[in-house]
């Protein structure tokens, strides 16, 4: 007996197309903790991108941070991009990423761990800016059955 005698679909059915193996959607609790989890990661980003900001070897500034920050935010981007449909819960690390950084440069005290210059900009940039950008005005190449 085959196995569309059967009805069953077997270990080779498209997940897309068999409903018994399509994804579900996220709950609120899901997706808020996953959201909770990566404002973490995105605000701890940020914090270590600004300490190591100010690297030199030798007497040449080495801002590696700047596309370390900028890798691992177009990450936690693209990560958030898969529990929602929603631009707004894409764009949500990114945001949290300008936000801690803000508030690292206003801080109590006078300290502005981020120096006004080019890596400070650059910081901006491809830490925040470009992730933002990323997040906002993403093209999803195929649509994705398991968004809500």
């Amino acid at each position: 007996m085959t196995a569309a005698a059967t009805g069953s679909t077997g270990p080779t059915a498209d997940p897309a197309t068999d409903p018994a193996r399509r994804a579900r959607p996220a709950s609120p609790v899901e997706l808020g903790l996953a959201l909770a989890l990566l404002a973490i990661g995105a605000a701890t980003s940020c914090v270590l991108a600004s300490a190591w900001l100010t690297l030199h070897v030798g007497p040449v500034p080495l801002p590696l941070s700047v596309l370390a920050a900028g890798a691992w935010s177009l990450f936690l981007v693209r990560v958030a991009a898969t529990w929602s449909d929603s631009r707004i819960v894409a764009a949500f690390p990114a945001l949290v990423w300008i936000l801690t950084l803000v508030a690292l440069d206003l801080g109590p005290g006078g300290d502005m761990p981020v120096p006004v210059g080019l890596r400070g900009l650059a910081l901006l940039v491809f830490g925040g800016l470009i992730p933002l950008w990323v997040a906002t005005l993403r093209i999803s190449p195929a649509p994705d059955t398991h968004r809500r």
